[in-house]
């Protein structure tokens, strides 16, 4: 049973101009895999619209988004890791970016 759906869309450029605030929201892997792209906006960008729809979607504001890792897979398939966050059921995630604008969808599946 679908329990909630969250959609966010940002603007890259807003993030570019606010690196100070990439290390309060974005943990240590999710640094880690942007350091090897040279258009790292783009995916920080997506990873900040992930979260933002995953505040949607659980209709929930109690975790701080540096305690939520937005992963890859093998295939690149993106997916949530938390750390000290219990969630009930299932997360599916999709997360878009091109050069302006970055886009997620968060499904909560009890």
């Amino acid at each position: 049973m679908i329990a909630g759906v969250g959609t966010d869309i940002v603007e890259v450029e807003r993030l570019k101009e606010k690196p100070e605030l990439w290390n309060r929201f974005m943990s240590a892997k999710e640094h880690e895999y942007i350091a090897k792209y040279r258009q790292k906006e783009e995916h920080i960008a997506g990873f900040w619209a992930a979260k933002e729809a995953l505040v949607k979607a659980l209709n929930r504001k109690d975790f701080n988004f540096s305690s939520v890792t937005v992963a890859h897979d093998e295939s690149g398939k993106p997916f949530f890791e938390f750390d000290g966050i219990e969630i009930d059921g299932n997360l599916h995630l999709s997360i878009s970016h091109e050069r302006k604008f970055a886009t997620a969808v968060v499904v909560w599946e009890k």
